[in-house]
């Protein structure tokens, strides 16, 4: 049996570039309704947490909803995209969850229930992981009276902050190859974006632009900020993987028996001489 403490650390990587890996299949259907860490099949503390973080981003959502709708412009943004689709996968988790706390074997292996929320749970982290360095690498230095702004701070900072714990504590894995529904979310908001500016939209102080790296007026900035996001969407999609494994190495070392000691034998005691 091969030891896989003698293995390379980056063999795990290398498994994961392969055709199979684009599955959206898993053979355990439970894993996406429980925790890495808790015990037994049912967890009320999971179950409860899952909703917490839901309701969390609800609040967030409807907030800012109700505060900067201006007249739905409020959808064109991508951190608003990326703060309702952390509403979305937190909600759709919690939801998955209460079923499997009610009903362990409703799910199945291959559920397509199971397989939207694997895709909206790892899209989420990447995209919420970009949209937070864009933000605050690109936008902020510009606008630096918005890092006051409770909502900003909600949408480019708790969103990575709580959906990274989150992938230290769901218990399914992370797969490299599905870098593809972080891209097509990131190329469809950029589409989005250039139809917008071609149909006249402009932004609520009356810009042609949704964000000025994102004018369109001058596409050499346009088409180089699109490119630097998909690195970075590249470069998260590996990081969001190697915090997977981080978590399973964490589980392991914490789930590991200590090694049986060996009982040795006592030595029979010589007999006392009689002097």
């Amino acid at each position: 049996m091969r030891d896989k403490s003698q293995e390379p650390c980056c063999l795990p990587l290398k498994e994961e570039f392969q055709r199979s890996k684009f599955s959206l299949h898993y053979d355990d259907p439970a894993a996406f309704c429980r925790s890495q860490w808790q015990k037994g099949d049912r967890s009320i503390i999971w179950l409860l947490y899952r909703w917490f973080l839901a309701a969390f981003f609800a609040g967030g959502v409807i907030s800012s909803l109700v505060d900067t709708f201006n007249d739905g412009r409020w959808f064109i943004y991508l951190t608003d995209w990326g703060f309702s689709l952390c509403f979305y996968s937190c909600t759709y988790g919690a939801i998955i969850a209460t079923i499997y706390f009610i009903k362990p074997k409703y799910f199945a292996p291959g559920s397509w229930a199971l397989k939207i929320y694997w895709i909206s749970h790892f899209t989420t982290v990447v995209l919420g992981l970009m949209i937070t360095l864009v933000f605050w690498a690109a936008l902020f230095p510009t606008m630096p009276e918005m890092g006051d702004d409770l909502y900003n701070i909600w949408a480019h900072a708790f969103n990575s902050i709580c959906m990274v714990f989150d992938v230290f504590m769901v218990a399914f894995p992370t797969r490299i190859m599905h870098f593809v529904y972080p891209y097509t979310v990131g190329l469809t908001y950029g589409l989005f974006s250039l139809i917008y500016f071609w149909a006249g939209g402009a932004d609520p102080m009356g810009n042609r632009f949704i964000y000025y790296i994102l004018d369109w007026e001058r596409p050499g900035l346009a088409i180089g900020t699109v490119c630097g996001c998909i690195v970075l969407v590249s470069c998260f999609c590996v990081l969001v993987f190697g915090l997977y494994r981080l978590r399973i190495s964490i589980y392991e070392s914490c789930s590991k028996k200590p090694e049986e000691i060996p009982a040795t034998a006592i030595p029979p005691k010589e007999p006392a001489q009689v002097v």
